[in-house]
């Protein structure tokens, strides 16, 4: 890997020309006009280094003529570029060689049984950019302990200092996991030396491959690493060049930290480190392991190298670079690679699947901690990322996220696995005893203070976080069963007890439906609707307040109808008492209007409803449902074709549930899926894709491979990359979302399916693969049935452009006169949502032999559409092309759609759309 050497990114760059830089030495007649000109050298010196070796000497003399001056200057950075390509096993990049230096000692001109000083050569160990290390001897004596000799290949002025530097460092350290040093001196004849524990062992990464290490090893190892890093932090001396090639592994397993030829002493100054190369752009390091204060020039200090733990920790256990990308190609990628773009979870490169699965979850958490961008984010120091990986060996929860009892009580039901059956026994006896406790509680405050305690640490065991998927939904079967068998409990129980019967029968009811338990977690909110309704009847609030438990089981079910007349009893009944609480009025102001929009056109009923919601959520300290109230207002606005609008809902909830729950919660996650959707309904591909794969990760992580919340994130982004230039990706993508749709436990979650259902037809139908779309229209026959109008418009028009392609008419104009009354119904005001029917239409005419009817609909089409409608726009456009129904003012507008499409993402998103526009000018 080519060093950074000798090229200053463009931030260096600018940095550079206005003379920020530091003072370089004045007896070098080259720099001052280096610095002055570097704006016209870089650009030069990136495109020889992006050149073959064997082309750049025809590069430099093809040079223009005004650029001839800067040969000289472009060889000597391209040898200092040479030189740091060649450091390796306890050698760094080379400095670029300034005034009064002596000829270089040559290399290959040591040999064997050679005495150098005191020294006597036995055989070459390595050779870098700087220095060789040879196996030596001391020449005289009895002592004859074997050393390993670091000799410099040009005795420099800034080079002796730099070996200086090194003794200095290696003076203070004596570690276990540090490679010692026993002397260093200067021969006769002025050459430096440095005599250093011979470690006799192999490279970390090939150490490991040849072991076949488990992750369990590998943890060991970096353990070790860490140990020996916190111990040098200790001393004040900072590595700077932690990466597998300074590490190696003694045969009985001791790693042994390496190379602190480029290390800094935290208490030194600044100027020790100024060499001629460091004044170009440069700090010493490895690229690939540079965190990005380093690559903005940035002096390093302890968190550049719990960076540099955090990259050679994801290279060990994912057998990946963070930045594997663009590792392989050029510099100026790789730097911003590690300015900005944030790896994915190790687990994600690993390629063995047992791999990713021990990856999976903590440790992915812990490694992109320590590459946080923000060094303020990272691990304080190496011992504290040496804890979290002790604690996750041990079972423990780890630190690097928010301690959320959900987690922890999941990892505490890992470590104790077979005493699991035990708690349950005892959580089942301690809900027997619930009733007694509660009538206990009535007789002084002192024991209702207790039973408050029992019952709260009750319901905590079964959803501690109240999380949609806790952890224990599928390691820990036994829990499951617990929470199934105390549910059923307190339905046959508690009779006497009607208050807490009730607040047990309403978070038992939200603890089920979380784990997917759908029929016991309706069976419990009806229960709860029956008992408020018999004990306190039909206009209370308990009985409004049991009407809204339901709402998460209504949502899952598709169920609208039933929830909005609920929603709408429930408001009126707290209106009447008066009700003041916020989170119980926003709960029936969002049912409201969010139901509302899905079913029917939202209008500004349902807006005023979910802008009341927010209104009353916005002053609620601490975790609310607000980035919910945003998704809804997003629904509502797209239902309107408000695009624009509905995007800027969903960075709303986006930067709502960012504050409120943090930026690694699931509704997190969820929001930046739904806004990475809008944002590719807008034009913003690029942001869309950045959104759904961060949201999509954070879902991930939080809650497992299998969440049905990554089914639609996973949808989303195969919609935007199936328009582009992956289609192959987008597939994956989307057989991704059918998989976890019909796992076992999602069956009964059909708003979701249906959501999978319709983005398979579209896709199925763009892509033109017809046998795939009759199989997949095949159970909706010609009345298709759906809870939402969206929808049902979306399988209509999937469907119907297959019933067109086998000519079946009769059942694509039944299917199409389904699609116009249900925009009747609910799109009266939302032409866009009937673009897509009017290019059917025009099929369905064009197949008839009416191509005067034909074009008036695709015409119509395009009057219709929306940014929301790209696809229908171009297949429209492909139509009239080929229907030769091309006057100057249709060809005019072609070319402002093409040129849009251009200038929001061209091919590589809209690949799809451009082919289709410049598609045969023959009829289909």
């Amino acid at each position: 890997m080519r060093g950074i050497a000798g090229r200053g990114p463009p931030h260096r760059a600018a940095r550079l020309a206005k003379g920020t830089s530091p003072t370089l030495d004045p007896v070098d007649p080259m720099n001052a006009p280096m610095l002055q000109h570097w704006a016209e050298i870089e650009p030069l010196l990136n495109e020889l280094l992006a050149l073959p070796e064997a082309e750049r000497a025809a590069f430099l003399n093809d040079l223009p003529t005004d650029k001839q001056v800067w040969r000289d200057t472009l060889e000597q950075l391209m040898r200092a570029d040479a030189a740091a390509d060649a450091a390796g096993f306890l050698a760094q990049a080379a400095s670029l060689p300034l005034g009064g230096t002596t000829p270089a000692q040559r290399p290959d001109a040591w040999r064997p049984d050679q005495v150098l000083g005191p020294w006597q050569l036995i055989r070459e160990l390595g050779r870098g950019g700087m220095a060789s290390v040879w196996l030596a001897r001391p020449a005289q004596g009895e002592f004859q302990r074997e050393v390993a000799l670091k000799l410099p290949h040009s005795p420099t002025p800034h080079l002796a200092e730099r070996f200086r530097r090194e003794r200095d460092v290696l003076a203070r350290l004596n570690h276990p996991g540090i490679a010692r040093l026993f002397d260093a001196g200067v021969t006769p004849e002025g050459l430096p030396w440095l005599a250093m524990e011979h470690v006799q062992g192999q490279e970390l990464l090939s150490w490991c491959q040849t072991q076949r290490s488990s992750v369990r090893q590998d943890l060991t190892l970096l353990l070790q690493i860490c140990d020996a890093l916190q111990y040098a932090h200790g001393q004040l001396v900072v590595h700077r060049d932690i990466k597998p090639a300074n590490v190696l592994v003694q045969t009985d397993g001791q790693a042994k930290l390496l190379d602190f030829g480029i290390a800094r002493l935290l208490e030194a100054p600044d100027e020790l480190e100024q060499t001629a190369l460091t004044q170009l752009g440069q700090r010493p390091m490895t690229p690939e392991y540079a965190s990005p204060e380093q690559v903005r020039g940035e002096a390093p200090g302890v968190a550049s190298d719990v960076y540099a733990l955090g990259v050679l920790a994801y290279r060990l256990l994912s057998g990946q670079s963070p930045y594997v990308g663009a590792v392989a190609q050029h510099r100026h990628a790789l730097e911003q690679a590690i300015l900005e773009f944030r790896p994915p979870p190790p687990s994600q490169q690993a390629q063995d699947p047992a791999r990713r699965k021990a990856l999976r979850g903590d440790l992915d958490t812990i490694v992109l901690k320590a590459l946080a961008k923000d060094a303020g984010q990272r691990y304080a120091t190496a011992e504290a990322l040496a804890t979290d990986l002790r604690r996750h060996l041990d079972g423990k929860p780890v630190l690097a996220r928010a301690p959320s009892w959900r987690y922890v009580a999941g990892r505490f039901v890992r470590r104790h696995r077979f005493g699991v059956a035990a708690s349950a026994l005892a959580v089942l006896a301690l809900l027997g005893s619930t009733a007694w406790a509660l009538r206990s509680a009535s007789l002084a405050r002192q024991e209702a203070a207790r039973s408050d305690a029992m019952y709260g640490f009750v319901v905590g065991l079964f959803n501690p976080n109240n999380s949609p998927q806790p952890d224990i939904r599928e390691r820990e079967m036994p829990v499951r069963q617990l929470i199934e068998r105390g549910a059923q409990r307190v339905l046959d129980t508690l009779q006497d007890q009607p208050q807490t019967r009730a607040r047990l029968l309403s978070d038992l009811s939200t603890l089920t439906q979380q784990l997917g338990l759908n029929a016991l977690a309706k069976q419990l909110a009806a229960e709860r609707v029956r008992m408020a309704l018999q004990t306190n009847g039909p206009k209370s609030v308990e009985y409004a307040d049991a009407l809204l438990g339901q709402r998460d089981g209504w949502e899952a079910q598709g169920q609208y109808k039933e929830g909005y007349e609920a929603a709408q009893q429930a408001l009126a009944i707290y209106q009447a008492h008066k009700e003041r609480d916020p989170i119980k009025l926003a709960r029936a102001h969002m049912t409201l209007g969010g139901f509302g929009a899905r079913l029917h056109a939202a209008g500004d009923e349902e807006i005023a409803h979910l802008r009341q919601a927010a209104a009353l959520l916005e002053p609620v300290s601490g975790p609310s449902t607000l980035g919910t109230v945003y998704e809804q207002l997003m629904i509502s606005h797209l239902s309107l074709g408000r695009t624009e609008e509905a995007f800027q809902d969903a960075m709303a909830g986006v930067n709502a549930n960012r504050r409120l729950w943090g930026t690694e919660d699931w509704k997190t996650g969820a929001s930046e899926d739904q806004a990475g959707a809008l944002a590719a309904m807008t034009l913003r591909p690029e942001q869309a894709q950045y959104l759904l794969q961060h949201g999509i990760d954070i879902i991930r992580r939080s809650m497992g491979a299998d969440a049905l919340l990554l089914a639609r994130g996973e949808a989303n982004l195969a919609q935007l990359l199936f328009a582009g230039e992956h289609r192959a990706e987008a597939m994956r993508h989307l057989q991704e979302a059918q998989r976890i749709a019909q796992l076992p436990a999602h069956t009964e979650q059909k708003a979701f399916s249906l959501t999978i259902a319709a983005t398979t037809l579209e896709l199925a139908q763009r892509a033109e693969d017809w046998p795939q779309l009759r199989q997949a229209c095949k159970p909706w026959g010609q009345d298709v049935q759906a809870p939402q109008p969206t929808m049902r418009l979306r399988i209509i028009q999937a469907c119907s452009a297959s019933a067109i392609h086998e000519h079946d008419l009769e059942r694509a104009e039944a299917l199409l006169a389904q699609g116009r009354l249900v925009l009747s119904q609910s799109f009266a005001k939302v032409p866009a949502k009937g673009a897509v029917l009017a290019l059917r239409a025009g099929e369905l005419a064009w197949a008839r032999g009416d191509r005067k009817a034909a074009i008036a609909a695709w015409q119509d089409c395009l009057k219709q559409a929306d940014d929301t409608g790209l696809a229908w726009q171009a297949q429209a456009w492909r139509r009239l092309v080929q229907a030769q129904a091309m006057d100057p003012e249709m060809s005019a507008r072609l070319h402002t759609f093409r040129q849009r499409l251009q200038r929001a993402g061209g091919s590589q998103y809209y690949a799809e759309f451009l082919a289709l526009l410049d598609g045969p000018a023959t009829p289909a």
